[in-house]
């Protein structure tokens, strides 16, 4: 088993796959041993069907051309008034058999999409659970497109798994060992001499599965790459079209389809010639059944329809198990592509977890301390180094510096999306660490340059953090973000439905919403990641009014690079490189040489003249 199925190489890891789709089975080891089961009593009703099939052969001859009455089932020897009444009984039992196997199929077909849906059902869930807490570096490290075909395409596979590797694994054995004791029943020579190519084409069948496995892997990338173009566009369109590029998406999107397509047609070609040679090998097989076959009837040491024509039935459906074995290691390259991906997400490390024993983050009063904290991204340099300063409860500190200072990482730490590689981050004296994960966060407010709004009513965006708040507290938290006069001019007011990502919406109106988004779990700290960047002068007086009103009692980082947003800090904060170069109020800084004064000398002399103009 280890070398039948496996690319070299890649045995252990495989072998770990299968081994835990097999156990996804054993959960769902009751369901399938009833479709196994209702298979087994249809094969054994359509054996039946063939027998009578047979035997009305047999009882046909006999009556034509005299001779030996046919064997009857159980010894069973009736005696029928006229030819036509025995053919008549014998055409019942056909048609009985088959309405039995109807009906058997309808309900194995049934329990079967039952047990596919539910096997769905159950790991998209765990998928999504997963993914849910995982930290922000797997999604750094994976695209978009990749995890939604994890989630979609990746699980149909685990499907296929079940329904064309475990299912039909147990229905081909069980297929198989009926037709060839029954084979060897009718004739022992007979089924030696038609079973001869057996061997030869099982091992082709599983040779070929593993000649495409790679191409397979192929395929999962190249449709990653699809979706991921198909992402990108429908997020983008206001740029493709800004710049006339709607053309050059179309060549890129095709492009990516045809290649797809050329290898997708790759294995079809090469399934399609091999099916083909298996469909040779099933004819040799038949020429040697109507040769050999053909004598012994004529020689009288096999009936006709009871032996020679059942024997026939018997070796194509057995033909048609032993090509199955084929298709289950083909299947099998494919479902382990398949599930090599989802168990990646499903093994991933939560790299950002509550301990063991983790206090409460309840009632925190705000106090901030750095203590020579130094943070790297993967395969990137320091995006921190030895940054070290305190924040009383309540203060407001603005945190400024070039692009790729280090601004964002130090938030995104506040808010324990990372952990520092180096040093420690305290609140209220205690390691963020230490604090239950969910309270530390629901006791951290963010407010974000491009904040993102769910496809939902205006209260369920405010009131995301909890679903069942009252509308009292929903418009106390949007009265202090300055947003409740424009939502009460909306035609529904809270119960406008925004559209996806907050379209319809300014970009004002969306910040705003945003700003009473974080403050209705009334957070201890409140981070705010250049929260006036992209909106005009007039719009940024109500932002900052709002952001003034949301951070009273509150300890407050802002991340901004405009002077009428860091002249209300407390404290200034200068990044270069990761590393704190300037630390005090905004008088303090301007006071003495250094990138802060540069800039607001910079942002000066870009104001000076337009004031003077006006």
């Amino acid at each position: 088993m280890r070398n039948l199925f496996l690319m070299k190489g890649e045995d252990s890891s495989a072998l770990r796959h299968l081994g835990r789709l097999l156990k996804i089975a054993w959960r769902n080891r009751r369901a399938c041993i009833i479709v196994i089961a209702l298979n087994a009593v249809m094969l054994l009703i359509g054996l039946q069907g063939l027998g009578f099939l047979g035997l009305g052969v047999d009882f046909i001859r006999q009556r034509l051309a005299g001779g030996a009455e046919p064997r009857w089932p159980l010894g069973w020897r009736p005696g029928f008034s006229s030819s036509a009444s025995g053919v008549l009984f014998i055409a019942a039992g056909v048609a009985l058999m088959a309405l039995a196997g109807t009906l058997l199929k309808f309900w194995a077909t049934r329990a079967q999409i039952d047990l596919l849906r539910e096997v769905s059902v159950e790991l998209r869930a765990s998928l999504y659970d997963k993914l849910q807490r995982l930290g922000l570096d797997f999604y750094d490290r994976n695209s978009s497109s990749s995890i939604i075909n994890r989630v979609t395409a990746d699980v149909r596979e685990v499907n296929l798994f079940l329904q064309d590797v475990v299912l039909q694994t147990f229905q081909m054995a069980l297929s198989i060992g009926i037709y060839t004791v029954y084979m060897f029943k009718v004739h022992p020579g007979l089924t030696l001499a038609c079973l001869a190519t057996a061997p030869l084409k099982a091992g082709v069948g599983v040779w070929f599965s593993r000649a495409v496995h790679k191409a397979y892997q192929q395929c999962r990338r190249m449709n990653d790459e699809v979706v991921r173009i198909l992402c990108e566009n429908f997020q983008g369109i206001q740029v493709i079209k800004s710049f006339g590029r709607n053309q050059d998406q179309i060549d890129l999107f095709k492009g990516a389809n045809k290649s797809l397509q050329g290898r997708q047609r790759w294995i079809f070609w090469r399934v399609s010639f091999f099916n083909a040679a298996l469909g040779m090998f099933s004819q040799v097989n038949m020429t040697v059944l109507l040769g050999y076959g053909g004598w012994l009837v004529i020689r009288g040491e096999l009936p006709l329809g009871s032996g020679l024509i059942v024997f026939s039935g018997l070796l194509g459906r057995f033909s048609a198990q032993l090509a199955a074995i084929a298709n289950i290691a083909n299947t099998i390259q494919n479902c382990l592509a398949g599930a090599q991906r989802i168990f990646e997400v499903l093994d991933s490390p939560i790299s950002i977890q509550s301990p063991a024993q983790a206090l409460s983050a309840r009632g925190v009063r705000g106090a901030v301390r750095f203590e020579d904290v130094s943070f790297s991204y993967p395969g990137g340099g320091a995006a921190l180094s030895g940054v070290s300063f305190s924040v009383e409860p309540g203060e407001c500190v603005a945190v400024v510096g070039a692009t790729g200072s280090g601004k964002s990482t130090l938030l995104h730490l506040l808010a324990r999306f990372h952990d520092p590689e180096a040093g420690r981050l305290l609140l209220d004296g205690k390691d963020l660490k230490e604090y239950d994960l969910g309270e530390l966060r629901r006791c951290i407010g963010l407010v974000y340059q491009e904040n993102f709004l769910f496809s939902n009513t205006i209260a369920a965006n405010i009131s995301y953090a909890d679903p069942f708040a009252p509308s009292e507290r929903i418009e106390l938290v949007a009265n202090i973000a300055a947003a409740h006069e424009f939502v009460s001019d909306l035609p529904q007011g809270y119960e406008t439905v925004v559209g996806e990502r907050g379209v319809g919406l300014s970009g004002g109106q969306r910040q705003r919403l945003a700003i009473a988004r974080a403050l209705h779990n009334d957070p201890a700290v409140l981070l705010m990641d250049d929260p006036t960047a992209s909106i005009d002068s007039e719009t940024e007086e109500e932002i900052l009014a709002a952001m003034h009103e949301a951070m009273k009692g509150r300890t407050t980082f802002i991340v901004a690079h405009r002077m009428s947003t860091l002249r209300r800090a407390r404290k200034i904060i200068v990044l270069d490189r990761g590393r704190i170069v300037q630390l005090g109020t905004h008088e303090e800084l301007v006071a003495q040489p250094g990138p802060y004064r540069d800039a607001a000398e910079c942002q000066l002399a870009v104001v000076a003249p337009l004031l003077a103009a006006g």
